[in-house]
C-alpha cells in the first residue's frame, strides 16, 4: 500500500496564518507548483506563509503547516489525482483534463516517494525559499516528539485573532 500525507493541526494557527486553511485529515501535497511563475517580491502576507511552509490539501485546496504520513488505498489515490487534475485544469491553465491528470500524478508521486520509507503517523513540515537564480528550493523535515510522555501535555500558548 502506498503512503501519502494528510493535513494535521496541533492548534488553530493555520486558520490565522493562511488565507485558506485546510481542514484536518485532507490528503496533502507540496504547494510549490502554485508559485513557480512568481518571484519573492510577488508574494506577500498570508500567501508568503503558504509559500514558505504550506502543504496544499486536495479537498478544500487550503493550506496546512504539517502533514502526517498515512497509508492510502489505490481508489483513494485515484480520487486524489482526479481532484488535483480538475484543480489544475480549472485554475492553472492545463490544456485539457488528460494533461492535468499527468501533472497531478507527478505531484502525488513525489509525496508518495517522500513517505515511502516513513512509518505512518510521522509528521512532516516543509520549508521553501527562492534560490539566487529564482528557482524554488524545498526541504522537508520530520517533527519528532521529545518523548511520548511530554507530547500530550497540552498547548503552551493560545492563538487569538487580533
Amino acid at each position: 500500500m502506498a503512503k501519502m500525507l494528510r493535513t494535521i493541526r496541533f492548534d488553530d494557527s493555520d486558520k490565522n496564518v493562511f488565507d485558506s486553511a485546510a481542514e484536518e485529515g485532507e490528503w496533502a501535497i507540496s504547494s510549490a507548483f502554485q508559485f513557480c511563475d512568481k518571484q519573492w517580491d510577488d508574494i506577500d502576507g498570508k500567501s508568503r506563509q503558504a509559500f514558505n511552509n504550506g502543504f496544499l490539501s486536495l479537498s478544500s485546496f487550503g493550506y496546512s503547516t504539517f502533514g502526517s504520513v498515512t497509508e492510502i488505498s489505490s481508489s483513494q489515490m485515484d480520487r486524489a489525482q482526479m481532484l488535483l487534475a480538475r484543480y489544475l485544469f480549472e485554475n492553472f491553465g492545463a490544456p485539457d483534463l488528460e494533461a492535468a491528470m499527468g501533472a497531478a500524478l507527478e505531484e502525488i508521486s513525489f509525496i508518495n516517494e517522500l513517505c515511502a520509507d516513513v512509518n505512518p503517523g510521522k509528521v512532516f513540515a516543509v520549508r521553501r525559499e527562492f534560490s539566487a537564480g529564482g528557482h524554488i528550493n524545498e526541504s522537508y523535515h520530520m517533527i519528532e516528539a521529545e518523548d511520548d510522555e511530554c507530547a500530550h501535555h497540552g498547548d503552551i500558548w493560545e492563538i487569538v485573532q487580533d
